[in-house]
């Protein structure tokens, strides 16, 4: 119930939060809803996707075996990103995400032959090995499907946080920062209404679970402690 709380959270923030230019977000102390394009914060700190080999600072994969009546069975899955700038033009922010804070958009591949598969899978840093979900002639026993989210390199996207000045000590030429660690963030590359949509349907989802869930408990430990007396 607590994810659920915090989807639900995420999608107010995402809906009621006032959009401005980089430059009237370094003037308040509110939370503000920035759009930029992306760099990197050193010339050599872009990150390389595994599935698509897009220069990134952020990305998230999931590579799975379609299991018929079973849905989707995860073979190999992470997320991985760096602190990136984010400019309008009119200023920088240097955004310290985390893993909570990151929403990116997937597109997904789904993959039905072992060529295919060794082609678009290629890396040493994916722990795979395809030929254990092949035939005998190539063809693949259980499709597979590959879902990729990356925030490119000179990508415009969303980001809600509340900028804070940049330490004298910091190694970098941003005016301000926006961080997780004691402020809200939310980083995102797609539409900011559909993220907020997809952030409610999950957040609703959740409680639903977590009461049913309570529910069941309860009944549970009630049976068992009129068995009991």
């Amino acid at each position: 119930m607590t994810s659920g709380v915090k989807s639900l959270k995420d999608w107010w923030e995402v809906l009621t939060t006032d959009s401005m230019s980089v430059a009237e977000a370094l003037a308040t102390n509110e939370l503000s809803q920035i759009r930029g394009r992306v760099r990197p914060t050193q010339s050599n700190g872009a990150l390389l996707s595994p599935l698509r080999n897009k220069q990134c600072v952020a990305y998230e994969y999931n590579i799975s075996k379609i299991v018929q009546d079973t849905g989707r069975s995860s073979i190999d899955s992470n997320i991985t990103y760096n602190s990136f700038i984010i400019s309008d033009g009119t200023a920088d922010i240097l955004v310290n995400p985390d893993e909570g804070s990151l929403s990116l958009n997937m597109t997904a591949n789904r993959l039905t032959s072992k060529r295919e598969i060794m082609e678009q899978t290629a890396d040493e840093r994916l722990d795979l090995e395809p030929s254990a979900y092949t035939s005998d002639v190539g063809e693949l026993t259980v499709p597979i499907e590959l879902n990729e989210g990356t925030i490119s390199i000179g990508e415009k996207i969303t980001v809600i946080g509340k900028a804070d000045p940049v330490l004298e000590e910091a190694t970098t030429d941003a005016d301000a920062v926006m961080t997780s660690e004691e402020d809200y963030l939310a980083v995102m590359n797609d539409d900011p209404g559909k993220t907020a949509l997809k952030k409610a349907a999950r957040g609703i989802f959740l409680l639903i679970v977590g009461l049913l869930f309570n529910i069941f408990a309860i009944l549970v430990l009630t049976t068992a402690i009129s068995d009991i007396v």
